[in-house]
């Protein structure tokens, strides 16, 4: 037991003992004092300068006078024009690379758009000669042209020197026209660089002369004829008719040029007109001008050798309307006929008129022509 009380009085003993030290305060450490041979390799050599050398104080600057400040604003100004003048023709390059790029665009829109109308209008033309293609495959060796009628293709493919299509209803004669003058009926040929305005036609039969050699058969025929230039079919009325020689003995050394086919000049087509119609039978009141599109039948007659009896017709509006024709009194006959007949030929005093045609070069250039009587021997 007495053990036991020893045993606890040492250890409150102890614990006394270690709590007085803790109460004790604890005297503070001493920093580390730098040793006179310590390096500092943290520290530049800079700094031990600046330790030693005081700083200097900066001197001011020397003032400048009003000519250098002048020189100086002058040179700055020269900066700014120099940069102002680089600026202005930058932008003049970018400027004008804008404008070049747009004129570009625009050459290359308006290239575009002529390639476009160009295969537009190739396309269409393309399909407007479509419908000869079975005509050209059927004869090769024909030159069909875009335009003339469907109607026509196989004539003009069987007989290429075709150059028309004549209906004459009252003797029921429909038939290809030749250009060649060696078959019949034939067509006469227009001057190279001419327009036409008379078509022509030569045939080997006096029917018509029967139909339309008098006013009074003239009121009983249709007073139409029908023809085509293969290109567009045209309706004529019929204006009149006449006797002409083709011998110039037979009429005091002329000619009459009823067959001339080109376009005139004015002064021309208004003598051609008042000629042609003093030479009808009678009198229709159809009128022919200068303005007109003519056709003309030459046929052969037994009325007097080396003579032609003509037929001649207007390209009108009112084919439906029927003329009548009257006698005249006076007609514009070849010589020989006043002869035959003893009477006096009131024209004997008349001009040998030949026309003055218009021929055009290929740059559009006109020129007028005077035929003579050796164009229409």
């Amino acid at each position: 037991m007495s053990e036991e009380k020893d045993d606890i009085g040492k250890i409150l003993s102890d614990f006394k003992t270690q709590k007085e030290q803790r109460e004790t305060p604890i005297e503070p450490l001493e920093p580390p004092k730098r040793r006179e041979n310590y390096i500092d390799f943290a520290k530049s050599d800079d700094e031990d300068t600046a330790e030693k050398q005081p700083k200097r104080k900066k001197e001011p600057k020397p003032k400048k006078t009003p000519e250098e400040l002048e020189a100086i604003r002058a040179a700055k100004k020269e900066k700014r024009d120099r940069q102002k003048e680089k600026s202005k023709t930058v932008l003049a390059k970018i400027k004008k690379a804008v404008f070049n790029k747009k004129v570009l665009i625009a050459l290359a829109a308006i290239i575009a758009l002529i390639g476009i109308i160009f295969g537009v209008l190739y396309a269409i033309e393309q399909s407007k000669g479509a419908y000869l293609k079975p005509y050209e495959k059927k004869y090769p060796d024909v030159e069909f042209q875009v335009g003339m009628l469907e109607k026509y293709c196989d004539i003009l493919g069987e007989n290429p020197d075709t150059a028309g299509y004549l209906e004459i209803p009252d003797i029921e004669l429909k038939t290809a026209v030749s250009s060649d003058s060696k078959k019949s009926p034939y067509a006469e040929k227009c001057t190279e660089g001419a327009e036409q305005f008379n078509y022509v036609v030569y045939l080997n039969d006096n029917s018509l002369e029967n139909l339309y050699s008098s006013a009074n058969a003239y009121n009983n025929s249709t007073g139409c004829i029908n023809y085509s230039n293969l290109f567009e079919d045209y309706t004529f009325k019929v204006a009149g008719a006449f006797y002409t020689n083709t011998k110039a003995e037979d009429d005091d050394g002329y000619i009459f040029p009823y067959n001339v086919t080109e376009k005139m000049t004015v002064k021309s087509a208004n003598d051609y007109a008042s000629k042609l119609t003093s030479r009808f039978l009678y009198d229709t009141g159809i009128n022919v001008t200068r303005q007109d599109t003519v056709l003309t039948i030459s046929c052969p007659t037994d009325y007097r050798k080396n003579f032609r009896f003509v037929v001649v017709a207007v390209l009108r509006d009112d084919t439906e309307t029927k003329a009548k024709a009257n006698e005249k009194d006076n007609i514009n006959y070849p010589k020989v006929i006043f002869d035959e007949l003893k009477k006096d030929d009131p024209y004997k005093f008349a001009t040998k008129w030949y026309p003055e045609i218009i021929i055009t070069d290929s740059e559009g250039n006109e020129k007028a022509i005077q035929k003579s009587i050796d164009d229409y021997k």
